[in-house]
């Protein structure tokens, strides 16, 4: 019984990684970590967003739900945070860029120590 449980996880960890490393080998791969952390006097709301892929990423539109933000372009393996302002939409945010990317990210709880 032990032996099929060390093959599954064994084949587990294999597949992660499997993942990971094609991620890290497609043409265009965008990353988008949305959070928020609170603080004593509030919430502060990051957008993380960090090109993967090995080619540049284009026309690349930050929809905040209640106004946009456009980046030009973002050179692969670059990254950036942004902050938004006051009357964005604190549920989720919505990136689109060129070639044909669509990523819909929840904001994220950061867990506190």
């Amino acid at each position: 019984m032990l032996g099929g449980a060390g093959a599954l996880g064994a084949f587990i960890i294999v597949t992660m990684l499997g993942t990971l490393l094609q991620a890290s080998y497609q043409d265009y791969s965008l990353e988008v970590d949305a959070f928020k952390d609170k603080i004593d006097i509030g919430e502060i709301y990051r957008v993380i967003i960090a090109n993967n892929g090995r080619n540049d990423i284009t026309n690349i539109t930050v929809d905040y739900g209640t106004y946009k933000e456009s980046i030009p372009k973002l050179k692969a393996g670059e990254k950036i945070s942004l902050s938004p302002r006051e009357d964005a939409n604190k549920d989720y945010v919505t990136v689109t860029a060129e070639p044909n990317i669509h990523i819909v990210k929840e904001y994220r709880s950061i867990p506190k120590m």
